[in-house]
């Protein structure tokens, strides 16, 4: 333990890891524990997750931790180990094995045990699941502060690089799969930040890393970062909303850089190199809660569009009690029944990949299309009602086509009254439903007729009474089921 300094200038030097705690809670009280907070991080995590280019992989080769969470981190504390050890840095190796073990740690125990999630939203709108701090993010964050703590000093700057784009990528990665929130990943950056500082600061002086060539520059490390994130928060389509995930990388990686290069001995006067460094994180955290505001005010009042398309006869109309909303032809030789939650991504996805081709079915009589729209506790409760009241005026598939090629949008009230209005709908049913709710007996008798079934996929496809893989339903594939 370092004891090498007067006690007022251990304070000084314990300065940056005070500043990390209190940062730390601040983040935690301001995005966790206030409705404006919930509110504005969880805006970004509606419905959209599904394109991006992490999506086909992310569950085949990774990229670590997105995939192998474990073993990435006993794999990297053992290198880390291993490191020191060659060097024979006894001092070096207990240090860098303990940021990402005490990150590690710390994070579990936090997120699982010490700080909760209060719901302050309506319990049927609320993502209430604790995700503070990450853990795929601490993770990260802590194996790149111990590898450049452990690192010499002709490969420091080497290290820190393939470090900061890394974690620059996971903490956008796991923001744009939609399994962490912003604070979440920042949070976890935090952590790591506050256990490497406390790690060098409490090292004897004499075993303090050695100093090396000129560090890895502010504009470097800003590019580098800028790439990671990037590829982290890349998207196929709705391509700005990954913007706020790529600020909120970059200045992961910009903290953490940031406190590897905070000088451990105490200042005096001058001015500090890391004062740019500083105002860097600061200018992209803005730049990110902007750029997310400005997301999430477009989604929210970004114009309704409606398509042209076929409208198949009704057959059973929304309800009768413990029955689907049946479209088509009577006589079709093959029925088609799919039991759907509208909050379901793979519903979207199952729409927009077969959507052109169950109206062709619908229309040329070969098929009849059964929907089983069940209650949803999730954002949008609100549109199963909706789509049982436009199937009711000749409207349902209309409705489907236009809410499910647009899935990413809010779908506001506002939105989605608008929606009936250009799908003609009569003025007033969507506006008069959003209030009344008068369908809610029909869709609880819906969801009770489900637990008859083995529904095994979501959304749940049968042809004929079979059940097929959701994931694997192709327009060839759903033909070649109905024979």
């Amino acid at each position: 333990m370092n004891s090498d300094l007067p006690p007022r200038k251990f304070a000084v030097r314990m300065r940056l890891p005070i500043g990390l705690v209190f940062a730390f809670v601040a983040l935690y009280l301001l995005a966790v524990c206030t409705p404006f907070g919930q509110t504005f991080e969880d805006s970004l995590l509606r419905g959209y997750s599904s394109d991006t280019w992490l999506g086909e992989i992310q569950y085949s080769i990774g990229p670590p931790p997105i995939r192998g969470e474990e073993l990435t981190f006993v794999v990297g504390v053992v290198l880390i180990a291993l490191a020191a050890l060659v060097r024979r840095r006894w001092w070096l190796a207990a240090a860098s094995v303990f940021v990402p073990v005490a990150t590690a740690a710390t994070t579990f125990a936090l997120n699982r045990f010490i700080l909760p999630r209060p719901n302050f939203a309506d319990p049927s709108q609320g993502l209430i699941e604790t995700s503070f701090p990450s853990g795929h993010v601490a993770i990260t964050a802590g194996i790149v502060g111990g590898a450049i703590l452990v690192s010499g000093p002709r490969t420091r700057r080497y290290v820190a690089a393939v470090g900061i784009l890394w974690l620059a990528f996971i903490a956008a990665a796991v923001q744009n799969l939609g399994w962490h929130r912003a604070s979440d990943a920042l949070g976890a950056t935090l952590l790591a930040c506050l256990w490497y500082a406390v790690a060098v600061r409490l090292m004897p002086s004499a075993s303090q890393p050695e100093a090396g060539p000129r560090p890895l520059g502010l504009v470097p490390v800003v590019a580098i970062a800028a790439v990671g994130a990037i590829l982290g928060s890349g998207r196929y389509g709705y391509a700005l909303e990954g913007i706020p995930f790529a600020l909120l990388g970059i200045a992961c990686a910009a903290l953490l850089w940031f406190t590897v290069n905070w000088p451990a001995a105490p200042l005096v006067r001058g001015r500090a190199p890391w004062v740019p460094a500083a105002g860097v994180v600061v200018v992209t955290l803005v730049l990110a809660i902007v750029a997310g505001g400005g997301v999430g005010y477009w989604r929210e009042h970004s114009p309704v569009h409606v398509e042209a398309g076929p409208e198949p006869a009704l057959i059973t109309g929304p309800g009768a009690a413990g029955k689907g909303i049946t479209f088509g032809k009577p006589g079709a030789k093959a029925a088609i029944d799919i039991w759907l939650n509208f909050d379901d991504l793979g519903a979207a996805e199952f729409e927009q990949a077969n959507g052109q081709t169950l109206d062709a079915l619908l229309q040329d009589g070969t098929a009849t299309v059964t929907y089983w729209p069940l209650n949803s506790n999730g954002v949008r409760p609100q549109v199963s009602h909706l789509f049982a009241v436009a199937a009711a005026n000749g409207k349902g598939r209309g409705f489907l086509r236009a809410y499910y090629d647009d899935f990413a949008k809010a779908w506001t009230d506002h939105q989605l009254i608008e929606l009936g209005d250009k799908l003609g709908v009569p003025e007033g049913k969507f506006a008069a439903e959003l209030t009344s709710n008068s369908y809610a007996a029909w869709l609880n008798s819906v969801t009770d007729a489900s637990y008859k079934f083995p529904l095994e996929h979501s959304p749940a496809v049968f042809v004929n009474g079979k059940q097929l893989l959701t994931d694997a339903v192709t327009p060839t594939s759903l033909k070649s089921a109905i024979g």
